[in-house]
């Protein structure tokens, strides 16, 4: 099997290509889904072409398997979770990509948000996420990578662990259940918006489009990517402002990690660039410092 060019070092967003399918309806295992029978690029039943980033019902309203809930009342045919069970909606979403990291170079698998827990597999490899919606996840997947660069990546997606139930009334956050979880109260309903099933003003349907409300929004529902870095990884770099002298002069704080990938201590060196956009494409360099960093996982200047 020959090896893989080196890829580019920066980020690749997954988002197409993604196939999905109920998972009461797939008897394989995601080690199987990502060994021994992946899935081909066609979308044969019980699998579907899936949005990604979206909800389980962002896939099936792209499938046409149910009717668009912003019509009539629609969504009346859409079983809730109350009714069908928790399984009913867990999913399986699968993928390939292409990638095989050369030399110093360490590649990242990240999901920016699932909602609410997932198990991921890829290559036969299983790692399970930490439960919540807003959470984000970032695996180190450089060991697990085909030396060919063509990989196999499933990931089973539940819904939260206490959905709830909507009362015929709506109120705040139906039942409360979905309280004891990290997830979004108001899709049970809110003193804001009714939950869809009981949507009847076109007014409200139109400022308030929350059809996810039936699934509790399950689903990949932020950007999935992987990431080629070298040895020494920059991660959650945060810039803060303050302004002084009526707006005139401001002053920049900035926070980062440097996360250390390899087993020897790296020399680095760090540059901050801030720039103004002037117009267009032409843009102001403002100020350029560089910092040496020795053996150090957190930064701040």
């Amino acid at each position: 099997m020959a090896a893989a060019e080196a890829p580019a070092v920066g980020k690749q967003v997954l988002d197409t290509g993604w196939l999905a399918a109920r998972s009461t309806e797939v008897a394989l295992t995601g080690v199987e889904l990502t060994t021994t029978h992946p899935r081909s690029s066609s979308a044969a039943a019980p699998w579907m072409h899936a949005a990604v980033p979206g909800t389980v019902l962002g896939t099936l309203l792209k499938n046409k398997l149910i009717p668009d809930p912003f019509y009539g009342l629609n969504n009346e045919a859409i079983i809730d979770i109350a009714d069908s069970g928790r399984e009913y909606y867990t999913f399986w979403f699968f993928t390939t990509f292409q990638c095989a990291p050369a030399g110093n170079q360490h590649v990242s698998l990240n999901f920016r948000a699932i909602n609410y827990s997932a198990e991921v597999y890829i290559n036969g490899h299983k790692e399970v996420l930490l439960k919540g919606m807003f959470r984000r996840h970032t695996l180190d997947i450089t060991e697990v990578l085909h030396p060919d660069g063509s990989n196999l990546l499933a990931v089973l997606v539940h819904p939260p662990d206490h959905p709830g139930t909507i009362p015929p009334q709506g109120g705040q956050g139906g039942d409360h259940e979905i309280g004891k979880d990290v997830a979004t109260q108001y899709v049970e309903g809110w003193d804001w918006m009714c939950p869809i099933r009981l949507l009847v003003i076109p007014v409200i349907i139109i400022m308030y489009p929350h059809h996810d409300t039936c699934y509790r929004n399950t689903g990949i529902w932020d950007e999935v990517s992987i990431c080629v870095t070298g040895a020494v990884k920059i991660t959650d770099p945060h810039l803060v402002s303050t302004f002084h002298d009526d707006f005139k002069r401001s002053y920049l704080h900035c926070a980062l990690q440097l996360e250390n990938k390899s087993s020897w201590l790296a020399d680095c060196t760090l540059k901050i660039q801030v720039s103004a956009e002037l117009e267009e494409d032409i843009c102001l360099v403002e100020h350029l410092q560089s910092f040496a960093i020795i053996n150090s996982s957190q930064f701040s200047s």
